[in-house]
């Protein structure tokens, strides 16, 4: 624009310039008598015209140039009009297009010229237009440009977000009109619009997250304290889905935990809100309750939707849920309670035996207290030297022979006497802290395996159990090799006993890290068969020399009772799979005549000693056994 107007401005001071010389000219012709014309003043005069012609016509084609400049320069602005990469639009006082650039007419959607006379108003949607006419209106009263977002409609009818401003300014005849710019930021809009998504929801699941879902909880708690009806919390926990992970793959993972959001969507009501609030976990809050059974009602829905098999990316998944439940206002009356008690309920149904749910109530929370209690002296027990051993004796069916001793972990709580294995086993677990444990019970039990090779018993096999956890660090095979090397016992006087669960849960990796073991050789056993569901295939694979009955069946074998019956059949397929079987928790001299009778390998159980300390072990051995070399 600035362009045009310094070619125009020149133009007009040429065209002023040879306006002045053509009236000089003829002034001085003017002066002149008739009677003094001449003939050396007229060839003097036309000498002086003929120079001012030149000039004239120089001066001419120096106009041409300028205006041509003009034209040219016009011609560009227009087209930087045209093609500007906002839509320019001019409005009468009344709101009324008088003109408008290609790019305001293409956002729009529409042929430039049907814009001429039409009311912007037309194109901006209907929820927007009140906020564009008090912009324009202030505009008008205070003079100041005025800038806004809002929501504009093509001809087609597709919506999209403009950036508006308008300034105020006057046409040729000095008339206010309003100069509009128009931006497209439909994409920064859709962005912020993620963003603002992103902050509240799981990416994921695409349900709430925690802090969103605190958030909107709070508030139903809050109108459910004004309103008096009642509200529950739920949380929802997957069984065994890190095995998922473990064995199939993270993506795999990813693909159940989208499908149950989509299963616990299908099991709540619109009204109710649910987020992914961990690895596997959910809450769900749901609100206008006129009684706990509501909630009861959609927990058994979830479990019965759960209970099916589950096609997840080409795999057929069997994975059910445990959920606990509290119920706004009898089991808390803030949400901080709700979530600490459905936490609790929870857990309450995972040890319970998992796909199930549990209410809260007090006797919960209780246990509740006292776990956390024992996981708080737990974490202490090993620096203060709380841990001993005991030792039960493994002993040979057919000559009663002890053959060596499995290691049982103990604590004596200092201020809290005894504590047994199945109160505190579980919350080291949970916790980890079964790890160190563990390792300090590898090295006692090496230490002591040591000892009692030192003392003469060269040939007693020391079994030592682990947890799932520990199987689980690639540094399991470090930890007993070492264990085995600074206490200097030999490997195949030491056997990791394994449960038959943990190899189920973890099938493929536990394979690997058994063979592992097993290639030092230390033994591997099968610690509780029949409480789980090993098929042959599972028992072929691992690198196992001997399985442990489990006592659940040495109860019944004295009975004419299913159990009884399967007895000889596991101790067949045992040996015919060149295992040797030992049997748990052996009390009665009938239980042992029907173990001898069915050809069982070793016992071990009250009925020959109950597990002994350390001290009093090679006393029992020199009078049971005498050396054994």
């Amino acid at each position: 624009m600035e362009n045009i107007d310094s070619s125009a401005e020149h133009a007009a001071v040429l065209r002023t310039e040879a306006e002045k010389r053509s009236k000089a000219t003829n002034a001085w012709i003017d002066r002149f008598e008739p009677d003094e014309l001449t003939p050396m003043a007229v060839r003097q005069a036309f000498n002086e015209l003929h120079v001012h012609q030149i000039e004239l016509e120089m001066q001419n084609e120096e106009l041409r140039r300028a205006q041509l400049e003009l034209d040219m320069a016009r011609a560009r602005y227009f087209d930087l009009y045209d093609l500007a990469p906002v839509g320019y639009c001019t409005l009468n006082e009344q709101g009324l297009i008088m003109e408008a650039n290609l790019t305001a007419a293409t956002l729009l959607g529409v042929i430039r010229g049907v814009l001429a006379g039409q009311p912007i108003s037309r194109f901006i949607l209907k929820e927007d237009q009140d906020g564009y006419c008090q912009q324009r209106k202030q505009l008008f009263a205070t003079g100041e440009t005025q800038s806004l977002e809002l929501r504009m409609v093509k001809k087609e009818g597709a919506v999209f977000w403009v950036q508006l401003q308008i300034a105020a300014a006057k046409d040729e005849g000095g008339a206010p009109v309003c100069r509009i710019t128009l931006s497209d930021v439909t994409a920064r809009k859709m962005l912020e619009s993620e963003l603002v998504i992103m902050a509240h929801v799981d990416t994921l699941t695409r349900t709430l997250n925690r802090p969103a879902f605190l958030e909107k909880a709070s508030r139903e708690i809050a109108r459910a304290r004004r309103t008096g009806m009642q509200c529950a919390v739920m949380f929802v926990d997957l069984d065994h889905f890190k095995s998922v992970n473990d064995t199939l793959g993270h993506s795999v993972g990813d693909e159940l935990l989208k499908d149950t959001a989509l299963g616990l969507a299908a099991c709540i009501r619109e009204t109710d809100m649910m987020a992914r609030v961990g690895g596997d976990e959910f809450l769900i809050l749901l609100n206008d309750l006129e009684s706990g059974q509501g909630a009861q009602y959609i927990a058994e829905r979830i479990r019965e939707k759960f209970n099916a098999p589950r096609l997840i990316a080409g795999n057929d998944l069997f994975i059910t849920a445990s959920i606990g439940i509290a119920v706004y206002p009898h089991d808390g009356d803030s949400l901080e309670d709700l979530l600490k008690n459905a936490d609790t309920a929870m857990y309450a149904a995972k040890e319970s035996g998992r796909n199930m749910f549990r209410f809260f109530d007090l006797e919960m929370n209780k246990n509740a207290v006292t776990k956390m209690q024992v996981e708080r002296d737990l974490r202490g027990a090993l620096d203060k030297k709380e841990f001993v051993l005991f030792y039960q004796p493994v002993v040979n069916v057919a000559d009663g022979r002890v053959r060596g001793f499995e290691a049982l972990l103990r604590w004596f709580r200092t201020g809290g006497g005894l504590v047994f294995p199945d109160e505190f086993i579980p919350v080291a677990e949970e916790t980890g802290l079964i790890v160190p444990i563990g390792a300090w019970v590898l090295d006692e039990a090496c230490r002591f395996g040591k000892q009692l090779v030192d003392r003469g018993f060269i040939d007693l096999v020391i079994s030592v159990n682990i947890s799932v956890v520990q199987l689980r660090r690639k540094n399991l095979v470090d930890i007993i090799k070492s264990a085995l090397d600074q206490n200097g016992l030999r490997p195949e006087l030491l056997e990791i006993e394994v449960t038959e669960s943990l190899c189920i849960e973890s099938f493929d990796a536990a394979v690997e890290i058994l063979k592992a073991i097993s290639a030092l050789g230390v033994l591997v056993s099968l610690d509780d068969f029949g409480t789980g569901y090993s098929s042959l295939v599972h028992l072929q694979k691992l690198p196992i020399k001997n399985l442990k009955i489990d006592r659940l069946f040495i109860n019944e074998i004295a009975k004419e009772s299913d159990e009884n019956a399967m007895i000889p059949a596991i101790i067949d397929l045992t040996h015919k799979l060149k295992l040797g079987v030992v049997a748990e928790g052996v009390e009665t001299g009938i239980q042992l005549e029907k173990l001898a009778a069915n050809r069982c390998d070793y016992y071990q159980g009250y009925l020959f000693s109950k597990p002994l300390p350390a001290d009093e072990v090679i006393p029992f051995m020199e009078a049971h056994n005498g050396k054994q070399g």
